[in-house]
């Protein structure tokens, strides 16, 4: 498969890579629920992550093509590193950004629906560590199995 992989257009794979991630997600979901979990399909966070997973097999994949010296390869690698790092960052922020607002809500005298959209929003969107470290070592791996020997 290595050779026919090879001629794939690194985007696709990248895609192919993104498509894997999310099975996983869902595979992973159904084994800890024991019940279909059809929305992780539909979630780029989560174990592993959808981000950290496409981003480190496209940077993989440039890179062994066209080299690790190539302007390309150190872009992907600095957009890499920037989408990843702000997508962690992101987490603190909107949790604590979560927790003000549950605590505003939380104190209103309505029942208009308020408090339920606002428990809604405490669910968190934002990615862990675990996933974030998973992602990438799962886009590894995979443009390393997919890639063949570029």
């Amino acid at each position: 498969m290595s050779g026919v992989a090879a001629a794939w257009p690194i985007w696709l794979l990248a895609t192919l890579c993104g498509v894997a991630a999310q099975a996983a997600k869902l595979a992973l979901a159904l084994s800890a629920g024991r019940r279909p979990a059809w929305p992780a399909l539909f979630e780029s966070v989560g174990l592993p992550s959808l981000h950290a997973s496409v981003l480190s097999c496209w940077t993989v994949l440039l890179g062994r093509r066209a080299g690790w010296d190539a302007p390309e390869s150190s872009l992907a690698l600095v957009f890499t590193t920037i989408v990843i790092h702000d997508s962690m960052r992101l987490k603190g922020s909107a949790q604590e950004q979560r927790e003000t607002l549950w605590r505003l809500v939380a104190r209103l005298r309505t029942d208009d629906g308020v408090r339920d959209r606002a428990a809604e929003l405490r669910k968190v969107w934002a990615h862990d560590p675990l996933h974030v470290v998973s992602g990438v070592l799962f886009g590894i791996l995979f443009a390393l199995i997919s890639g063949g020997s570029c």
